[in-house]
């Protein structure tokens, strides 16, 4: 079942993609994601092209892009053409890999306050004109759009919004299974995916409810997409990726990390955070990375109330030392096969 995906000029060693997450998919995450293999394409935290430009925020998201590896890709957010624009030309300055526009979240700040995101559903038109905007502005750099099906299931305008992108230069379009103001519990509609993905002729990569190799290949099944993206799920067993990435492949899945492993990872995490942003901020910013440990296995909850009170790094890795099995024996005997387990 091996797939090759290309978006523009830029092929991907594998079909399966990191979302881009606030809070989240920050470097040293992506770091972790590129460590364990498998994703040909990840993704910053989302930007907003104003508020760069505008210089209204320190460009903190933005940290490692200059010199970390490709390909990478960048995700922006706003209404306005010129700031698109502009900040698609300073992201074609940095060589980033791939330009995608933020036309799903459904964050009532972006939405409401900003008439950006999942709004922008409602006009397929200004939808066109701000990836022509991104286009002019990225030259050679090749840019996406990333939406929701619709405002509601009432209003389900993504065909028409992805025709749109593609007329105005869109190189792929990714599309999540969910209208706007539809919560994380209902399900996704693969079918209506497949809508969208039949609807434009560059390559469709269809995001929600993929969260192992089985749910992924499902999705490719069933929606015809060209590849997947992966959001929640990876922030808890950021090896998915190369689970499937084997499956596509048709190999045999690679096994999870041991706890010993998962338990190494956590510290060496959090000791990046520490070097990046101090001892206690550094901590701090750590606790809600640090929740997504150990998820499945007896004792997580109790993990979970500690860690995220710790305020410093003396007192994480104690919390660490208290809670995180050491005897792989012991520990895999009262764990399940892959442990860690997140969704979508």
């Amino acid at each position: 079942m091996q797939r090759d995906l290309a978006i523009g000029p830029v092929r991907l060693a594998s079909p399966v993609l990191s979302a881009p997450i606030a809070g989240f998919t920050d470097r040293i995450f992506r770091g972790i994601v590129r460590e364990f293999g498998g994703c040909g394409l990840i993704f910053t935290e989302m930007i907003s092209a104003s508020g760069w430009i505008e210089e209204k925020f320190p460009p903190d998201r933005l940290r490692g892009v200059d010199d970390e590896p490709r390909p990478l890709g960048v995700q922006l957010w706003d209404r306005e053409e010129s700031a698109i624009e502009e900040a698609a030309r300073r992201l074609a300055d940095l060589d980033v890999s791939v330009i995608d526009l933020n036309f799903g979240c459904p964050k009532k700040r972006i939405m409401g306050t900003h008439g950006a995101g999942a709004t922008l559903l409602r006009d397929p038109a200004t939808v066109g004109r701000l990836v022509a905007a991104a286009v002019r502005g990225a030259g050679r750099i090749p840019v996406t759009a990333k939406m929701r099906l619709g405002p509601s299931i009432a209003c389900r305008t993504a065909p028409e919004v992805a025709r749109s992108a593609e007329a105005n230069g869109a190189a792929a379009i990714t599309v999540h299974g969910r209208t706007a103001d539809d919560g994380y519990g209902i399900p996704c509609s693969r079918e209506l995916i497949a809508e969208v993905v039949q609807a434009v002729s560059v390559p469709g990569i269809a995001n929600g409810d993929v969260i192992d190799a089985e749910s992924a290949l499902t999705t490719l099944r069933l929606t015809g997409a060209a590849g997947v993206m992966v959001a929640r799920g990876a922030l808890t067993r950021p090896w998915v990726f190369r689970e499937i990435a084997a499956a596509v492949r048709g190999d045999p899945l690679p096994a999870p990390p041991t706890l010993s492993e998962q338990r190494a990872l956590l510290l060496r995490h959090h000791a990046a955070m520490v070097e990046q942003e101090g001892d206690r901020w550094g901590t701090v910013a750590m606790r809600k990375c640090a929740v997504r440990y150990l998820t499945g296995i007896p004792g997580a909850r109790p993990f979970r109330d500690r860690i995220t009170r710790a305020e410093s790094g003396v007192e994480f890795r104690a919390i660490v030392e208290a809670f995180f099995p050491t005897d792989e024996a012991a520990a895999d005997a009262a764990a399940p096969a892959d442990p860690i387990y997140g969704g979508a």
